[in-house]
């Protein structure tokens, strides 16, 4: 089942929507964060963008910090609904990057 990260009701009306998606098993750990059509994919490992071009600027400001202020819930969701794939694989450190 995917996990929605609760955002503000002015947040949803202006179409923002952060996202883990239930059937993407075999890519890198990675939020989704959509406005209306427009998506950017954000690694669950380093806070670094999966797709070439995309900016932090490009992303309203309140979204990002909902974000950054859910990040190790955004961690742990993709876990549990991606077991096979965490977030923290064998090869990582200690360090909790973002």
């Amino acid at each position: 089942m995917p996990y929605d990260l609760p955002l503000s009701q002015a947040l949803r009306q202006a179409g923002w929507k952060v996202k883990i998606h239930d059937l993407e098993r075999l890519e890198p750990p990675h939020v989704t964060i959509y406005c209306k059509r427009r998506k950017w994919r954000l690694s669950l490992r380093n806070g670094g963008f999966l797709d070439l071009g995309d900016k932090s600027s490009q992303i309203d400001r309140r979204v990002r910090t909902a974000v950054n202020d859910a990040w190790q819930r955004l961690q742990q969701e993709w876990d549990r609904i991606h077991p096979a794939n965490p977030v923290r694989g064998p090869d990582d450190d200690d360090r909790n990057d973002q």
